[in-house]
């Protein structure tokens, strides 16, 4: 059942949001805002079962607004609040941090606030789906952080189609998670359009916990979770690093594997994601820079102590003519390769589209080789399973 708790002393604005919202919208109900009765009494007068949206004002004082907001984000911490008020810049940063869904003005048509609400109710609902995913207590857990020195090796490329091979054997039980924080590309990746991103989450704060984390991805048909990048640049300065290392922490306590993309080189944010990965699956090209910053990087990440990771060592665009033997290529590097993807037009056409090729060509030798790779970390019982989603449909 979904309902829309008004907290609010405007007479009939109750009425009119239900007219708004159409014969087919969710119940409409008005609480009140008396002088004998306290906050927490009101937000305990809430539903506390359903798909919930709780609009707070258009009367209401702002303090009093807000810590109405702070309170339902605690107590009720499914339902979805939506603040009536002057969107202030001041009001805007202090109502997403208390847990927000939306600003809208008191000035706004009862059409636009009923718009509003309707958002939130969406998110709401997405909430509850996404809470009846996996739970923590998998023993074969990993965090997977695709890290490479340079940009343009393909770690999203990798990263996603990781992700949908993962998934094809675990359908819900993997997360993709942007670490690329200004410039990320993931939600192209996989042709997503995400209403919440890493930004938000960071400005959600310690109010996020194990359970609610998982309102803030977005799923993929493939039944992979999304966590995708900072809409802009400037949102990504609120991540630092206890931000994204509870972030990781959190994500590994409900999924049983986490994919992390970086950005090109070592950033404070990818060595966050290392620092918190089971498996590192570090990347280069066959050309000559790229091999030589792939040497310099497994010579830091030994000093920083992090060899005692499981490492990956990945090589795309493996049969490019570029004079370097792969075999030569592993010995220079020190690692075995564990995984090369040829250079094929199969391969970049997808990614444009939006498609990781494990989808849309299995049977092409990228996909072939990839899902070879992820086969290591899936338990024997599950290979069956991935075989028939990613092959089965195409006979």
């Amino acid at each position: 059942m979904s309902v829309v708790a008004v907290i609010s002393n405007r007479t009939g604005f109750d009425v009119e949001l239900r007219a708004a919202l159409g014969p087919e919208g969710p119940d409409v109900g008005q609480i009140p805002v008396g002088p004998t009765a306290s906050e927490r009494m009101i937000v305990e007068a809430l539903p506390a079962s359903g798909d919930v949206v709780v609009l707070v004002g258009p009367d209401l004082p702002q303090d009093q607004a807000l810590g109405l907001l702070e309170l339902v984000s605690q107590m009720r911490p499914t339902a979805a609040p939506v603040l009536v008020a002057h969107p202030s810049p001041d009001v805007l940063r202090q109502a997403l941090r208390m847990g927000a869904r939306g600003v809208v003005a008191p000035t706004a048509a009862v059409s636009e606030i009923a718009d509003e609400v309707q958002n939130a109710l969406h998110t709401v609902m997405r909430l509850r789906e996404n809470f009846a995913g996996p739970g923590p207590g998998d023993p074969t857990k990993r965090v997977m952080s695709v890290v490479s020195a340079k940009g343009g090796t393909g770690k999203t490329t990798v990263a996603a189609n990781v992700a949908v091979a993962l998934a094809a054997a675990a359908p819900g039980q993997v997360a993709l998670v942007d670490f690329d924080l200004q410039f990320g590309d993931v939600e192209y990746a996989l042709r997503l359009k995400p209403e919440l991103t890493i930004a938000d989450f960071a400005r959600a704060g310690d109010r996020v916990d194990e359970t609610s984390v998982k309102a803030f991805l977005t799923a993929h048909p493939t039944g992979v979770f999304a966590l995708c990048g900072a809409s802009t640049p400037a949102e990504a300065e609120d991540l630092d690093a206890a931000v994204l290392a509870r972030l990781v922490q959190l994500l590994a306590s409900n999924f049983r594997y986490v994919v992390i993309d970086t950005a090109g080189g070592i950033d404070d944010a990818a060595l966050v994601a290392m620092d918190n990965s089971t498996d590192l699956l570090m990347m280069s090209s066959t050309d000559i820079p790229s091999v030589r910053a792939m040497q310099k990087t497994t010579q830091a990440l030994r000093q920083l102590g992090l060899d005692d990771r499981r490492w990956h060592y990945i090589l795309n665009r493996s049969d490019a003519k570029v004079g370097l033997d792969v075999d030569d290529i592993a010995d220079a590097v020190g690692l075995p390769i564990d995984l090369a993807i040829p250079d094929t037009k199969t391969m970049t056409m997808a990614m444009n589209q939006g498609a990781p090729v494990v989808e849309t060509d299995p049977r092409s030798a990228a996909a072939r080789r990839i899902a070879e790779f992820v086969s290591q970390f899936v338990p024997r019982e599950d290979i069956e399973h991935r075989s028939r989603r990613l092959l089965g449909a195409r006979r």
